[in-house]
């Protein structure tokens, strides 16, 4: 068990997780429940949960009219 404490302004370090987004939730007991997240666009949310969207974007990106060039990636340093 690894014990954590917030500072002035609430804020706490959680050892090994840098970097990372969570969802909190404070249960009626008082506990704190961490858990991992990710942001997801609604778009991505609905085509995630749409089978007939997924059906109906598969088969316009199989169609022979739908070209694309693909950009190569640029890194400014």
């Amino acid at each position: 068990m690894t014990i954590v404490s917030t500072d002035a302004r609430s804020r706490v370090v959680l050892p090994g997780h840098p970097n990372r987004l969570f969802l909190l939730r404070e249960n009626a007991d008082g506990s704190l429940l961490l858990e991992p997240a990710n942001v997801v666009s609604e778009s991505q949310a609905q085509y995630d949960h749409d089978p007939e969207l997924q059906a109906l974007l598969d088969h316009a990106q199989q169609s022979p009219t739908v070209r694309r060039r693909r950009r190569a990636a640029t890194h400014d340093a």
